[in-house]
C-alpha cells in the first residue's frame, strides 16, 4: 500500500492518503500554511479512482512551473445528490469563496469537466473571486505540447482480450455533459489523441448524452447501465473498437456498465497506466470539505479522516 501526501492550499492542511484502501488523515501544517498562485485541482473522482495518476500529473505540472500548489477539495457539485443537498452545496461554495479569497491563488487547473463548470460558477458570483481563472487540464497539456503516442494507445487496447491483436485500433471520443457549452475538453481530447486512430461518434459534443452517472446517482442503476452501454454500441456503429474520455466519472460509468468496447481516460493513454477499476468503490470514499462543514447532515462525505 502506497502513501500520498498533499499540502492543500485552500484548506490550509496536510492530507495523507493511502492507495489502495483510501484511508486518510488530515492535519494542520506544522509551520506556515501551504501557499500557491496556480493550483492543480484533481477533483473527487480522479482522487478516488486514480490517486497515483493524480500524483504523476501534479508532479508534471509542478516541475514544468505550471502550478505551485494543489487542493484536493470537492467542488461541491456532488453534494446536491444528498439530503438537503442544495443547502449543503450553497454553504460549501460560500466557504470555498471565503477560503480562496484569503489566498494568492490566481489560477486553478482542473482535471474534471464537472469541476471546471462548478468552480467557474461559484467563483463568478463574488467580485473577490470572479477574476480567478479556471483552466481545463487537457487544454493546458495540449498547450504544453503533449500528445498521446499511437503505439502506446494501440498496445493498451490490444491488451484487452476482446480485441484481436491483428485488429486496427480506432478510438471514439465520449464527450462529457458539462462540457457541451464550451467544448474545451472535447477540443483538447481530439488535439491530444492521434488523429489517424480517432473517429467521430454520432452523438458528440453538444449532442453527447449522459454516461449513466446521473441516473445512477439518483438510485436508478439499471437505467444508468443501459445508457452507458449505448455508448459502446454507438462506437461500434462508427467503426471504433475503443472509447476515450476526458472525464474520470464517464470512464468509471462506462467500464462498470459492461460496455462492449474497452474504455480509457486519456490520461491512462498519456501516462501508459491502466486505472485498476476493480479496486474502485461505487461510493467515493474520499471527499474533502472544510473542517467547519455541518457534519450533522453527513455532508463531509468522507471516511478515515481525523
Amino acid at each position: 500500500m502506497d502513501s500520498y501526501v498533499f499540502e492543500d492550499v485552500l484548506a490550509g492542511s496536510t492530507v495523507s492518503c493511502s492507495y489502495p484502501g483510501l484511508e486518510a488523515v488530515r492535519t494542520a501544517p506544522a509551520g506556515e500554511k501551504p501557499a500557491g498562485k496556480s493550483l492543480f485541482f484533481p477533483g473527487c473522482s480522479f482522487l478516488n479512482y486514480a490517486m497515483p495518476l493524480v500524483q504523476s500529473v501534479y508532479d508534471l505540472l509542478r516541475n514544468a512551473g505550471e502550478v505551485d500548489g494543489i487542493s484536493v477539495l470537492c467542488c461541491g457539485k456532488i453534494l446536491e445528490y444528498e439530503g438537503d443537498g442544495g443547502v449543503a452545496r450553497a454553504a460549501f461554495e460560500q466557504q470555498f469563496r471565503e477560503h480562496i479569497a484569503e489566498t494568492d491563488v490566481q489560477r486553478i487547473v482542473a482535471a474534471c469537466p464537472n469541476c471546471v463548470s462548478a468552480l467557474r460558477k461559484l467563483l463568478a458570483v463574488d467580485e473577490a473571486t470572479a477574476g480567478i481563472e479556471v483552466v481545463p487540464l487537457p487544454k493546458l497539456l495540449v498547450e504544453m505540447g503533449y500528445t498521446i503516442d499511437p503505439s502506446t494507445a494501440a498496445a493498451m487496447v490490444h491488451a484487452d482480450p476482446r480485441i484481436d491483436e491483428s485488429e486496427p485500433v480506432v478510438f471514439c471520443p465520449k464527450d462529457s455533459c458539462p462540457d457541451r457549452k464550451t467544448g474545451e475538453f472535447a477540443d483538447a481530447l481530439r488535439a491530444i489523441m492521434p488523429a489517424d486512430i480517432l473517429v467521430e461518434p454520432k452523438f458528440a459534443r453538444k449532442r453527447s448524452y449522459c454516461c449513466g452517472s446521473r441516473p445512477r446517482a439518483a438510485g436508478h442503476y439499471d437505467l444508468g447501465d443501459k445508457m452507458a452501454r449505448r455508448h459502446g454500441d454507438h462506437a461500434r456503429e462508427v467503426g471504433a473498437n475503443a472509447i476515450v474520455t476526458a472525464c474520470i466519472s464517464c470512464t468509471f460509468s462506462l467500464v462498470g456498465s459492461g460496455c462492449s468496447v474497452p474504455v480509457f481516460h486519456y490520461l491512462e493513454l498519456l501516462f501508459n497506466w491502466n486505472i485498476p477499476w476493480y479496486l474502485a468503490d461505487g461510493y467515493m470514499k474520499l471527499r474533502f470539505l472544510f473542517d467547519d462543514a455541518d457534519t450533522d447532515r453527513d455532508v463531509r462525505g468522507y471516511k478515515g479522516i481525523s
